[in-house]
Protein backbone atom coordinates (compact mmCIF):
# COMPACT_ATOMS: atom_id res chain seq x y z
CA UNK A 1 0.00 0.00 0.00
CA UNK A 2 1.23 3.73 -0.95
CA UNK A 3 0.31 6.80 0.37
CA UNK A 4 2.49 8.08 -2.26
CA UNK A 5 3.89 11.09 -3.91
CA UNK A 6 3.25 11.65 -7.73
CA UNK A 7 1.57 8.64 -9.39
CA UNK A 8 0.41 6.32 -6.98
CA UNK A 9 -2.27 7.16 -4.13
CA UNK A 10 -1.22 9.98 -1.81
CA UNK A 11 0.30 13.51 -2.78
CA UNK A 12 0.30 14.62 -6.68
CA UNK A 13 3.13 16.26 -5.86
CA UNK A 14 6.00 17.15 -3.67
CA UNK A 15 5.48 19.34 -0.52
CA UNK A 16 6.46 23.03 -0.77
CA UNK A 17 6.79 24.98 2.60
CA UNK A 18 4.49 27.43 3.76
CA UNK A 19 4.02 30.69 6.19
CA UNK A 20 2.45 29.41 9.62
CA UNK A 21 -1.54 29.09 9.15
CA UNK A 22 -3.42 29.53 12.70
CA UNK A 23 -4.21 27.23 15.20
CA UNK A 24 -7.80 25.29 14.16
CA UNK A 25 -9.92 27.64 17.47
CA UNK A 26 -11.39 25.30 20.21
CA UNK A 27 -14.94 24.01 19.19
CA UNK A 28 -17.35 23.41 22.09
CA UNK A 29 -18.19 19.65 22.10
CA UNK A 30 -21.03 17.53 23.16
CA UNK A 31 -18.68 14.49 23.53
CA UNK A 32 -15.94 13.39 22.58
CA UNK A 33 -14.95 11.94 19.65
CA UNK A 34 -11.52 9.85 18.31
CA UNK A 35 -10.03 10.16 15.25
CA UNK A 36 -7.30 7.52 14.42
CA UNK A 37 -4.79 7.92 11.16
CA UNK A 38 -2.97 4.90 9.63
CA UNK A 39 -0.15 6.75 8.57
CA UNK A 40 3.55 7.70 8.80
CA UNK A 41 3.27 9.14 12.18
CA UNK A 42 2.91 11.87 13.91
CA UNK A 43 5.50 15.03 14.38
CA UNK A 44 5.35 17.30 17.27
CA UNK A 45 3.60 20.45 16.59
CA UNK A 46 2.46 23.70 18.15
CA UNK A 47 -0.92 22.89 16.92
CA UNK A 48 -0.83 20.20 19.48
CA UNK A 49 1.86 18.71 21.00
CA UNK A 50 0.81 19.77 24.71
CA UNK A 51 -2.62 17.71 24.10
CA UNK A 52 -2.71 14.66 26.52
CA UNK A 53 -3.47 12.70 23.67
CA UNK A 54 -0.52 13.53 21.86
CA UNK A 55 1.86 13.09 25.15
CA UNK A 56 0.33 9.27 25.72
CA UNK A 57 1.95 8.31 22.32
CA UNK A 58 4.68 10.35 21.05
CA UNK A 59 7.45 8.75 21.12
CA UNK A 60 5.67 5.60 19.77
CA UNK A 61 4.52 6.79 16.67
CA UNK A 62 7.03 9.83 15.65
CA UNK A 63 8.20 10.23 12.33
CA UNK A 64 10.84 9.36 10.80
CA UNK A 65 12.01 11.90 8.33
CA UNK A 66 15.22 10.95 6.68
CA UNK A 67 15.67 7.28 7.34
CA UNK A 68 18.30 7.15 4.11
CA UNK A 69 20.37 9.49 5.64
CA UNK A 70 20.84 11.43 2.40
CA UNK A 71 20.10 14.52 3.97
CA UNK A 72 17.30 15.22 2.38
CA UNK A 73 13.55 14.82 3.76
CA UNK A 74 12.22 11.09 2.84
CA UNK A 75 9.30 11.62 -0.11
CA UNK A 76 6.50 11.12 2.48
CA UNK A 77 7.98 11.68 5.75
CA UNK A 78 5.09 14.48 7.39
CA UNK A 79 2.45 13.11 5.73
CA UNK A 80 0.62 11.51 8.87
CA UNK A 81 1.54 15.22 10.63
CA UNK A 82 -0.10 17.20 7.35
CA UNK A 83 -3.37 14.31 7.72
CA UNK A 84 -3.13 15.22 11.04
CA UNK A 85 -3.75 18.94 10.91
CA UNK A 86 -6.67 18.51 8.15
CA UNK A 87 -8.20 16.36 10.36
CA UNK A 88 -8.10 19.10 13.40
CA UNK A 89 -9.07 21.99 10.75
CA UNK A 90 -12.24 20.44 10.33
CA UNK A 91 -12.44 18.93 14.10
CA UNK A 92 -10.65 20.89 16.89
CA UNK A 93 -11.54 19.06 19.18
CA UNK A 94 -11.05 15.67 18.23
CA UNK A 95 -8.52 13.42 20.04
CA UNK A 96 -6.00 11.72 17.53
CA UNK A 97 -4.75 8.55 17.88
CA UNK A 98 -1.62 7.60 15.59
CA UNK A 99 -0.40 4.26 14.08
CA UNK A 100 2.44 4.19 11.62
CA UNK A 101 1.91 1.84 8.91
CA UNK A 102 3.86 3.70 6.59
CA UNK A 103 7.62 4.61 6.07
CA UNK A 104 8.65 7.88 5.35
CA UNK A 105 9.09 7.03 1.33
CA UNK A 106 5.42 6.36 1.85
CA UNK A 107 5.19 2.35 1.48
CA UNK A 108 3.74 -0.45 3.71
CA UNK A 109 2.30 -3.73 2.97
CA UNK A 110 -1.21 -4.74 3.64
CA UNK A 111 0.22 -6.88 7.00
CA UNK A 112 0.78 -4.11 8.73
CA UNK A 113 -2.56 -1.99 8.06
CA UNK A 114 -4.40 -5.25 9.25
CA UNK A 115 -2.33 -5.33 12.20
CA UNK A 116 -3.57 -1.99 12.87
CA UNK A 117 -7.14 -1.89 12.58
CA UNK A 118 -6.96 -5.27 14.79
CA UNK A 119 -5.41 -3.10 17.28
CA UNK A 120 -7.92 -0.54 16.61
CA UNK A 121 -11.02 -2.68 17.02
CA UNK A 122 -9.94 -4.33 20.08
CA UNK A 123 -9.30 -0.92 21.76
CA UNK A 124 -12.72 0.03 20.69
CA UNK A 125 -12.76 4.09 20.99
CA UNK A 126 -12.19 5.18 17.47
CA UNK A 127 -15.12 6.97 15.85
CA UNK A 128 -13.71 7.54 12.43
CA UNK A 129 -10.72 6.11 10.82
CA UNK A 130 -8.34 8.05 8.22
CA UNK A 131 -6.74 5.88 5.69
CA UNK A 132 -4.64 8.02 3.51
CA UNK A 133 -3.18 4.92 1.05
CA UNK A 134 -4.10 2.23 -0.80
CA UNK A 135 -3.59 0.77 -3.88
CA UNK A 136 -4.95 -1.55 -6.85
CA UNK A 137 -5.54 -5.66 -7.15
CA UNK A 138 -4.56 -7.56 -9.81
CA UNK A 139 -8.36 -9.04 -9.88
CA UNK A 140 -10.36 -5.09 -9.06
CA UNK A 141 -11.40 -7.14 -6.65
CA UNK A 142 -10.82 -6.04 -2.39
CA UNK A 143 -8.55 -8.03 -0.22
CA UNK A 144 -10.60 -10.64 2.18
CA UNK A 145 -8.34 -10.05 4.71
CA UNK A 146 -8.46 -6.66 4.97
CA UNK A 147 -12.24 -6.52 4.41
CA UNK A 148 -12.73 -8.46 7.60
CA UNK A 149 -10.45 -6.61 9.14
CA UNK A 150 -12.70 -3.10 8.73
CA UNK A 151 -15.97 -5.15 9.73
CA UNK A 152 -14.05 -6.04 12.68
CA UNK A 153 -14.11 -2.21 13.84
CA UNK A 154 -18.07 -2.05 13.53
CA UNK A 155 -20.54 -0.38 12.65
CA UNK A 156 -20.47 2.76 15.50
CA UNK A 157 -16.79 3.38 13.58
CA UNK A 158 -16.76 5.47 10.19
CA UNK A 159 -13.90 4.71 8.07
CA UNK A 160 -12.46 7.22 5.37
CA UNK A 161 -9.78 6.58 2.44
CA UNK A 162 -8.48 8.17 -0.24
CA UNK A 163 -9.51 7.37 -3.50
CA UNK A 164 -6.19 7.62 -5.30
CA UNK A 165 -4.28 9.59 -7.27
CA UNK A 166 -4.14 7.42 -10.82
CA UNK A 167 -6.31 9.45 -12.75
CA UNK A 168 -8.95 6.83 -13.84
CA UNK A 169 -11.65 4.69 -12.56
CA UNK A 170 -10.01 1.62 -11.53
CA UNK A 171 -11.48 0.47 -8.16
CA UNK A 172 -8.95 1.75 -5.72
CA UNK A 173 -8.85 -0.19 -2.13
CA UNK A 174 -9.81 0.20 0.37
CA UNK A 175 -11.08 3.25 -0.39
CA UNK A 176 -13.85 1.53 -3.21
CA UNK A 177 -15.06 -0.95 -0.38
CA UNK A 178 -18.60 -0.85 0.45
CA UNK A 179 -18.39 -0.03 4.22
CA UNK A 180 -16.13 2.75 3.78
CA UNK A 181 -15.94 6.58 2.60
CA UNK A 182 -13.72 6.68 -0.42
CA UNK A 183 -12.82 10.25 -1.37
CA UNK A 184 -11.81 12.01 -4.20
CA UNK A 185 -9.46 15.29 -4.80
CA UNK A 186 -11.21 18.18 -6.40
CA UNK A 187 -9.78 21.09 -8.00
CA UNK A 188 -12.21 24.09 -6.96
CA UNK A 189 -15.61 22.99 -8.29
CA UNK A 190 -14.10 20.16 -10.66
CA UNK A 191 -12.22 17.00 -10.32
CA UNK A 192 -8.47 17.45 -9.70
CA UNK A 193 -6.32 16.47 -12.64
CA UNK A 194 -4.74 13.31 -10.66
CA UNK A 195 -7.79 12.37 -9.03
CA UNK A 196 -9.37 8.73 -9.37
CA UNK A 197 -13.12 8.93 -9.94
CA UNK A 198 -15.87 6.27 -10.82
CA UNK A 199 -19.08 4.75 -9.28
CA UNK A 200 -17.11 3.47 -6.33
CA UNK A 201 -16.49 6.74 -4.99
CA UNK A 202 -18.85 8.44 -2.42
CA UNK A 203 -17.34 12.08 -1.57
CA UNK A 204 -15.09 14.33 -2.95
CA UNK A 205 -13.48 17.37 -1.33
CA UNK A 206 -10.80 19.96 -1.83
CA UNK A 207 -7.63 18.37 -2.62
CA UNK A 208 -5.32 20.75 -4.39
CA UNK A 209 -2.89 23.72 -2.63
CA UNK A 210 -4.04 22.33 0.65
CA UNK A 211 -2.43 23.97 3.65
CA UNK A 212 -1.36 22.30 7.27
CA UNK A 213 0.47 21.01 9.61
CA UNK A 214 4.07 19.80 9.06
CA UNK A 215 7.36 18.91 10.48
CA UNK A 216 10.70 20.49 11.40
CA UNK A 217 13.33 19.89 8.48
CA UNK A 218 15.79 21.84 6.61
CA UNK A 219 17.34 20.16 3.45
CA UNK A 220 20.54 20.52 1.50
CA UNK A 221 18.98 22.56 -1.25
CA UNK A 222 19.94 25.83 -1.98
CA UNK A 223 17.49 29.30 -2.40
CA UNK A 224 16.15 29.92 -4.73
CA UNK A 225 14.21 33.12 -6.05
CA UNK A 226 14.24 34.47 -2.82
CA UNK A 227 12.77 31.10 -1.10
CA UNK A 228 14.58 27.84 0.43
CA UNK A 229 12.74 25.05 -0.99
CA UNK A 230 13.22 22.49 1.67
CA UNK A 231 13.13 24.59 5.02
CA UNK A 232 9.97 23.53 6.41
CA UNK A 233 9.15 25.37 9.64
CA UNK A 234 6.37 23.45 10.93
CA UNK A 235 3.39 24.05 7.48
CA UNK A 236 3.33 23.38 3.81
CA UNK A 237 1.07 22.96 1.27
CA UNK A 238 0.59 20.07 -0.69
CA UNK A 239 -1.62 17.92 -3.24
CA UNK A 240 -3.54 14.75 -3.15
CA UNK A 241 -6.58 12.50 -2.32
CA UNK A 242 -4.16 11.59 0.56
CA UNK A 243 -5.63 15.34 1.90
CA UNK A 244 -9.01 15.22 0.62
CA UNK A 245 -9.87 12.41 2.73
CA UNK A 246 -9.33 13.72 6.35
CA UNK A 247 -10.70 16.86 5.39
CA UNK A 248 -14.05 14.61 5.14
CA UNK A 249 -13.05 12.71 7.93
CA UNK A 250 -12.48 15.63 9.98
CA UNK A 251 -15.80 17.23 9.22
CA UNK A 252 -17.85 13.65 10.09
CA UNK A 253 -16.04 14.12 13.23
CA UNK A 254 -16.23 17.36 13.95
CA UNK A 255 -20.59 17.48 13.46
CA UNK A 256 -20.49 13.81 15.74
CA UNK A 257 -18.74 16.34 18.23
CA UNK A 258 -20.45 19.08 17.79
CA UNK A 259 -24.22 17.50 17.92
CA UNK A 260 -23.00 14.93 20.32
CA UNK A 261 -24.33 11.50 17.88
CA UNK A 262 -22.90 8.71 16.64
CA UNK A 263 -19.91 9.17 14.05
CA UNK A 264 -22.13 7.36 11.50
CA UNK A 265 -25.47 9.60 11.93
CA UNK A 266 -22.96 11.94 11.37
CA UNK A 267 -21.36 10.69 8.28
CA UNK A 268 -25.22 10.19 6.96
CA UNK A 269 -25.66 13.33 6.94
CA UNK A 270 -22.55 14.92 5.68
CA UNK A 271 -22.93 12.64 2.55
CA UNK A 272 -26.72 13.07 2.41
CA UNK A 273 -26.82 13.19 -1.18
CA UNK A 274 -30.38 14.94 -0.85
CA UNK A 275 -28.87 17.57 1.20
CA UNK A 276 -25.60 18.43 -0.82
CA UNK A 277 -24.38 19.10 -4.14
CA UNK A 278 -23.09 15.85 -5.98
CA UNK A 279 -20.83 15.18 -8.86
CA UNK A 280 -20.92 12.60 -11.37
CA UNK A 281 -17.51 9.75 -10.48
CA UNK A 282 -16.74 11.61 -7.83
CA UNK A 283 -19.82 11.49 -4.95
CA UNK A 284 -21.08 14.07 -2.80
CA UNK A 285 -19.52 17.39 -2.58
CA UNK A 286 -17.72 18.04 1.15
CA UNK A 287 -17.13 21.83 1.23
CA UNK A 288 -14.12 23.16 3.17
CA UNK A 289 -16.64 25.76 5.13
CA UNK A 290 -19.32 24.96 7.53
CA UNK A 291 -20.38 25.82 11.21
CA UNK A 292 -17.84 22.63 12.45
CA UNK A 293 -14.72 23.99 10.25
CA UNK A 294 -11.90 26.51 10.48
CA UNK A 295 -11.22 28.08 7.39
Amino acid sequence: VHGQPLWWSGPADRPRPAAPVPAPRAAAARRDVTVAILDTGLSPHPWYEDADWFREQADEVREVLDADLDGDLDAQAGHGTFVAGVVLRHAPSARLRALRVLGGDGVGDELGVIRALERLAEWGRADVVNLSLGCHTYDDRPSPLLTRAVAALGRRTVVVACAGNTAGDRPFWPAAMKPVVGVAALDGGERAWFSNHGWWVDACAEGTEVTSSFVHFDGPRPPADGADPDDFRGYATWSGTSFAAPAVAGRIAGLAAAEGIGAADAADRVLDPEANPSLPGLGVVVGSGGEHADS
